[in-house]
């Protein structure tokens, strides 16, 4: 990490989250998608209006014991952020899964990213008693190597599994952190 080290925020509930703070996280996903961030949306551009609904229903869904939300700010302003998940069915309630890991452009190579997933871990370890984590990243665009010096392992590939335009085909890489 170079730099400040970023402070975190987690909410567990849908009323934590203020409209001063949606609005953060919808501007943070307009501007990593917009620059090509593999954040949830392939085709951009897009704009706040294309990203609300899907931020909506990841706030809706938030409860400390299956979803959170966690922040990283800097100097009082977001520079990154991720939703953290498990299934409640009894089978599968063990592991989670990581979602739209992303900082913001101006502040990557600080180490924000890797802060993030790095808050995460132990979030997920300590206070959800997971045991494992998984995540599903594009690829060629080196995701891989990032996570893997996070000590994720790749897992698996979905040769093909994501059709970002005509003729531009990505592998979907699977990958797992475990032990916590």
């Amino acid at each position: 990490m170079t730099g400040a080290l970023p402070l975190f925020e987690q909410f567990t509930s849908p009323s934590q989250v203020s409209d001063q703070r949606r609005d953060t996280l919808a501007e943070c996903w307009v501007e990593v998608t917009n620059a090509g961030g593999a954040a949830g949306f392939p085709f951009p551009p897009v704009d706040t209006t294309h990203v609300s609904a899907a931020l909506a229903t990841i706030i809706d869904s938030l409860d400390p014991h299956t979803s959170r939300l966690l922040c990283a700010t800097l100097g009082g302003e977001l520079a990154g952020w991720l939703n953290v998940r498990r299934d409640p069915f009894a089978l599968i309630a063990h592991w989670g899964t990581v979602h739209h890991v992303q900082t913001r452009t101006h502040l990557r190579g600080q180490g924000i990213g890797a802060a993030l997933m790095t808050e995460a871990r132990r979030i997920a370890r300590d206070e959800m008693n997971l045991e494992q984590l998984h995540l599903a990243a594009r690829g060629g665009v080196g995701l891989e190597t990032f996570y893997g010096r996070l000590d994720w392992k790749e897992i698996g590939r979905w040769p093909g599994a994501l059709r970002l335009a005509d003729g531009e085909d990505r592998d979907e890489i699977l990958m797992l952190l475990s032990p916590l």
